[in-house]
């Protein structure tokens, strides 16, 4: 022990550490408090990859909370527990944001080729998005992830790389691509006179 004018800094990443360990081992105080903890980060981010708007937000919420229970045991301390998560929600989210994007693809292909039928009408809400949601949609998912995690909430490109396993020159150029698109984007809406 340290004697003088040092002494232990209470909390940090063994409180974060337990919590999650006796969250998974079933104790259900630990698995609200690792709730409570983190919920607002996950929902954030996972709304962010999404959009707000999208009705599937709080089911990728819940899965990734059933994730980090059932992977608790592989969490080995090298990052931080809310780093820990959000990568888990940022895989999580990306993952449901690629299976609509395929699916969408799919739904264009055939009507290329005449097998299905056009989409229907966008809602009337669709109109009241602002630019900024519009933009970021316009985006691939692995574009709309490095963006947000770094130009929105403001993670580096190593803690990116940790939530999701991508190289960090992949992620700056996925970055480099974002910015470019969204550049692109705002340059022909301002050409037309502000509409998309």
């Amino acid at each position: 022990m340290v004697s003088g004018p040092f002494r232990a800094i209470t909390g940090g990443l063994d409180d974060d550490a337990s919590v999650l360990r006796d969250a998974a081992a079933g104790d259900e105080r630990a698995v609200r408090a690792l709730y409570r903890d983190h919920v607002d980060r996950v929902h954030r981010c996972v709304a962010r990859i999404l959009g707000p708007r999208d009705p599937d937000v709080e089911d990728v919420v819940q899965q990734v909370f059933l994730a980090a229970l059932d992977g608790a045991r592989s969490f080995d301390g090298r990052s931080r527990v809310s780093t820990w998560i959000v990568g888990i929600a940022t895989r999580r989210a990306l993952d449901a944001a690629r299976s609509r994007w395929r699916r969408r693809r799919w739904a264009k292909i055939t009507e290329w080729v005449g097998l299905g039928r056009p989409e229907a009408p966008p809602d009337a809400h669709l109109d009241a998005l602002d630019v900024a949601e519009l933009a970021l949609a316009a985006l691939t998912p692995e574009q709309r992830t490095v963006f947000v995690l770094h130009s929105v909430e403001g993670y580096t490109f190593k803690e990116i790389q940790e939530m999701t396993g991508t190289g960090i020159s992949t992620l700056h150029a996925r970055l480099k691509a974002a910015r470019a698109r969204l550049d692109a984007l705002l340059a022909e809406r301002a050409e037309h006179g502000g509409s998309p």
